[in-house]
């Protein structure tokens, strides 16, 4: 019997990730983060719940992105839904990560860029308070921009 070498398999070799170049006047910003927690947060895929609230919002046909994955940063905070148009964002944030003081802090920080915040709690997207949720996104959706 003649034994046949084992064919050599080839490892896949993943690109390291790097940020894009800045340009302009903001080429000099730095973020307090460090650069491996960005590109940890970039390869991040949404959970259950960012989930589910996307798709709430989908169903109502609210126009917004996942950002949640570093896609966009404002501030040196990653928002988890940004609008496609008008300048909103919603937040969803877990009792088990969140306290209830840091809504309004989040709030009145991407206050300061002329972006509207609703802050949206995991326990509010259980199908008992879906009615309210809906109730709460659509007004949100119809509020006016920030005047300047």
């Amino acid at each position: 019997m003649v034994l046949m070498p084992k064919p050599k398999v080839k490892k896949k070799v993943r690109k390291p990730f790097r940020l894009p170049e800045r340009k302009g006047p903001y080429k000099s910003r730095t973020v307090d983060k460090s650069t491996s927690f960005w590109k940890t947060l970039a390869g991040q895929e949404p959970n259950n719940a960012e989930m589910t609230l996307f798709g709430i919002m989908n169903y109502l046909g609210l126009e917004y992105r996942y950002t949640g994955n570093a896609r966009f940063i404002l501030m040196g905070r990653c928002p988890d839904f940004v609008h496609l148009h008008n300048r909103k964002i919603i937040e969803l944030y877990g009792e088990r990560w969140h306290r209830p003081e840091e809504e309004q802090e989040r709030i009145d920080l991407f206050a300061r860029s002329d972006y509207q915040v609703l802050v949206v709690w995991a326990k509010e997207l259980s199908p008992r308070n879906r009615k309210n949720l809906y109730a709460r996104l659509i007004e949100f959706e119809s509020r006016n921009e920030i005047s300047r």
